[in-house]
């Protein structure tokens, strides 16, 4: 069975969306499936300029435009944002010739509504059926930012829902993400899948945990939403000689420079591979992770207190509705309260000064073993595929 999987964005982009996209497609190939990749005009190739690429097996068509158009949270300008949305049209085009030329089964659009038309454009002219999987309620963030913002919100959101509408099956990456969606009336009735994020096991190295002096630590992008300048204020008024490691880059990079300036204590380590991965992990013992509270991070769950827990570190999330779905208070994580960098702080020195976490980290590491595998979650994706081509 061919299946060809509409990215936004891929690897080589390193967010936790284009990881979840490299297991998907790599675990789908371990157990027989045949993914193919096009991706958006907004994902740079592995090899700059490259329109077609074959790595760890898999084929990859690309249909970079420029790189004022890279994918980013950085704001990009209004003309910027009209040109990128009629690059849909061109990228339609790119996509239908590939199903044609491939002899695709099923077409597989990723999160955003850019991929969802131009897959399904393909599938309607050439009778593919197509499945839409959306990961986030990502145009919450223009929500509360002005009146024009507002109205970028609404257009989004009619988008996303005719996108999700056309398509032959939906696949959302948690449950409270499929209870949200299916209150729109459109929406009431289309079949949905739940998806959960997962961790290739098979990536995963593990290395010692350093009893002696817990190395804290972030991996991952540097966002507004992920509360890292509460964490750095924690660590800023906390009389400790443990090091918080940041590793990432982001809009928020300079802005946490600033805040963590005279501290010696914490260390920003830069943007990590995923093919190195293992090697950032194997500086931490303790991962934070302190989400702040709003729609968007109640309705995602994000992928690095999974990995963590597989590369059997101590996990700490704030109790935003995303982490809640991934951790269980003291039994594969500790919880405490978002927005609150005392609370931060009360976590940081109760953890310093325990000796029971070996039964937390290693219910973590079991928890990703036994329900939060890709090749559990292959199988759920092979079922779709199978179920749409025999209808």
């Amino acid at each position: 069975m061919k299946v060809l999987h509409v990215l936004y964005q891929s690897l080589p982009n390193s967010a936790g969306s284009s990881i979840r996209s490299r297991d998907i497609l790599n675990n789908q190939l371990k157990m027989g499936v045949t993914p193919i990749v096009i991706t958006s005009p907004f994902q740079q190739s592995f090899e700059i300029g490259k329109l077609y690429e074959i790595n760890s097996g898999i084929i990859y068509y690309r249909t970079f435009s420029n790189e004022n158009e890279i994918v980013s949270e950085k704001k990009t300008g209004f003309l910027t944002q009209i040109r990128k949305l009629f690059r849909i049209i061109n990228f339609s085009l790119q996509v239908y010739k590939v199903v044609k030329k491939e002899n695709i089964d099923v077409i597989h659009a990723h999160a955003m509504f850019f991929c969802a038309f131009s897959a399904q454009f393909a599938g309607c002219l050439l009778n593919k059926p197509v499945v839409y999987e959306i990961r986030s309620l990502w145009e919450e963030r223009y929500k509360k930012n002005g009146f024009i913002n507002y109205l970028i919100f609404s257009f989004v959101t009619i988008l996303e829902t005719f996108s999700m509408l056309f398509a032959n099956h939906i696949v959302v990456i948690n449950d409270n993400l499929k209870s949200q969606l299916q209150k729109r009336l459109f929406l009431m009735r289309k079949k949905m899948t739940v998806v959960e994020n997962a961790i290739d096991l098979d990536r995963v190295k593990i290395s010692k945990l350093n009893k002696n002096k817990f190395v804290f630590g972030y991996i991952g992008t540097l966002s507004p939403i992920e509360g890292l300048d509460l964490l750095i204020k924690a660590f800023n008024d906390l009389k400790i000689k443990n090091k918080l490691l940041i590793f990432g880059d982001g809009i928020e990079l300079e802005k946490l420079k600033k805040l963590a300036n005279g501290n010696n204590n914490i260390e920003f380590k830069g943007i990590v591979s995923s093919d190195e991965i293992s090697k950032a992990y194997d500086q931490v013992d303790v991962i934070i992770n302190p989400r702040i509270k709003s729609y968007l991070t109640d309705t995602v769950t994000p992928l690095k207190p999974l990995e963590a827990m597989a590369y059997k570190k101590l996990v700490l999330v704030s109790n935003v509705g995303g982490m809640k779905e991934l951790v269980k208070n003291e039994f594969n994580g500790i919880i405490f309260k978002s927005d609150s960098y005392k609370e931060i702080k009360n976590v940081i020195i109760d953890v310093i000064n325990r000796d029971d976490l070996d039964k937390i980290i290693e219910n973590g590491y079991m928890y990703i073993k036994e329900e939060r595998s890709w090749k559990i979650n292959a199988k759920k994706y092979y079922s779709i595929y199978k179920n749409l081509k025999n209808d």
